[in-house]
């Protein structure tokens, strides 16, 4: 099947075939919303099984309806763990959304459609560093122009919570001056509109505004707020494989304990978070800060620091 494709005919209806569609729809998710390659494989694979379904039960010349992505939902979770099941009913919903906004298809048959239930685990997949490793991979960073970018744009990561995806799509007409604070324009995750603002602490301001003086030596108008400074790539948007490498290999001059699976570029995001929770940050507050859709997501962040902050574990006694 990995031959096959997904596209709509003129009646509205799915056909199997090899077309371009799902081709647009990987450069949309490489481009735009900044997926690593890896979750564009998965996501292909998602959607071709989809279309197999489709095949399979001789429904791919019909109108696709939320019927049918459920009742394929329910046909995955026999075989399937409900993760896996969401991972791949996510690529059909990304798929769709692609075509509804490429004014491909009527609608998106997928958007209500509930993911698999799931054990509810308050366990993030990745580990905040510690504070003298936050500090330690900072230190990393020198004076030259790499060293600059480097640490202004790990610093907007660190102190303000942004994903790799959203330093990446930062421009520098982002970047301007509300109420007498210096402050970023951010297009989040899964958004098409710039429409959350992050907010730089004082004290680190002096990191982005040595940036944004380097940057000028290199780039003299608008773009991109982070850029390339090889020679092959000068003054082109610093890459999201560029970004994630750059910190993990600053975590490792850094000396950064721990695993690579669980210590990647979101701990700097996770950090951010649970640092502003530790110091006295309210709940609104940081589902401003990260952007958060769901409070539920903000909330988790708050038992996760309560969890080793005040154990019940200190409150055993037996009076010995």
């Amino acid at each position: 099947m990995a031959e096959q494709a997904l596209v709509a005919t003129d009646a509205g209806a799915l056909a199997v075939t090899d077309a371009a569609p799902v081709d647009g729809w990987l450069d949309w998710l490489r481009d735009a919303e900044g997926a690593a390659q890896t979750t564009i494989t998965a996501y292909r694979k998602g959607l071709d099984l989809f279309a197999s379904w489709l095949a399979e039960t001789g429904q791919s010349g019909q109108q696709v309806i939320p019927a049918m992505v459920v009742n394929w939902k329910k046909a995955l979770s026999q075989d399937y763990a409900p993760q896996t099941v969401n991972l791949r009913l996510s690529a059909v919903r990304s798929f769709f959304r692609y075509m509804v906004n490429a004014g491909r298809w009527p609608f998106n048959p997928a958007s209500e459609v509930k993911g698999a239930k799931r054990p509810k685990s308050r366990q993030h997949k990745r580990d905040a560093l510690s504070n003298p490793e936050v500090l330690a991979v900072l230190d990393t960073c020198d004076n030259s122009a790499v060293g600059v970018r480097d640490r202004a744009l790990l610093t907007m990561m660190v102190y303000c919570g942004l994903r790799s995806i959203e330093v990446h799509r930062a421009d520098a007409e982002d970047l301007r001056t509300k109420d007498n604070r210096l402050v970023l324009a951010i297009q989040g995750k899964g958004s098409i509109e710039k429409d959350r603002m992050a907010v730089v602490p004082v004290r680190q301001e002096p990191m982005i505004r040595a940036w944004v003086a380097e940057r000028r030596r290199v780039v003299q108008n608008g773009g991109p707020l982070f850029v390339s400074l090889s020679r092959r790539n000068l003054g082109a948007r610093l890459a999201l494989r560029s970004i994630r490498g750059m910190v993990k290999m600053r975590f490792r001059q850094a000396g950064v304990a721990g695993d690579d699976r669980r210590k990647t570029a979101h701990s700097l995001r996770h950090g951010a978070i649970t640092s502003a929770i530790r110091n006295g940050a309210q709940p609104l507050q940081v589902q401003a800060m990260a952007g958060h859709g769901s409070f539920d997501t903000t909330l988790g962040y708050y038992h996760e620091v309560e969890r080793t902050a005040s154990p019940a574990e200190d409150l055993v006694d037996y009076g010995g």
